[in-house]
């Protein structure tokens, strides 16, 4: 049930920010305190891998359930519904995903110990799945 609540005061934030022209600021200002607040996260949180943040999103949030796969050099994850995408097309928003999503577990990532980059494949705002690799910097 809170998860359900969070999700939808996500999805009204969205629309104030874009009702009020400001979505793309908010989420370029967002991103660099989420570059600036990551290692502090994954310390607070006890995160050391990728797929470790992944699933802290989804027992936390609860917006996707991520379906995870490692090989030696990547870690893909896959969600086939998320409850913050579905609720923002149901009342004609943006697109979410960046500002709540994406830049995040990006940020997340990259601030890894070891170094790793995020390719987002796809999400379900204009696919049937989020598509998420995760590499390790070279």
């Amino acid at each position: 049930m809170l998860q359900l609540f969070y999700a939808g005061v996500l999805a009204d934030s969205v629309r104030r920010y874009s009702d009020a022209g400001i979505l793309n600021a908010v989420e370029a200002q967002k991103e660099k305190e989420q570059r600036m607040a990551a290692k502090g996260q994954l310390a607070q949180l006890q995160i050391s891998t990728p797929a470790e943040i992944f699933k802290m999103f989804s027992e936390v949030f609860g917006c996707i359930s991520w379906d995870i796969e490692e090989t030696d050099d990547k870690l893909t994850a896959r969600g086939n519904s998320c409850l913050l995408c579905a609720i923002a097309k149901k009342m004609n928003l943006p697109k979410p995903c960046n500002i709540y999503c994406i830049n995040p577990v990006r940020a997340q990532a990259e601030s890894l110990d070891g170094g790793y980059r995020l390719n987002v494949g796809s999400t379900l705002w204009e696919s049937d799945k989020c598509e998420f690799v995760v590499i390790r910097n070279q």
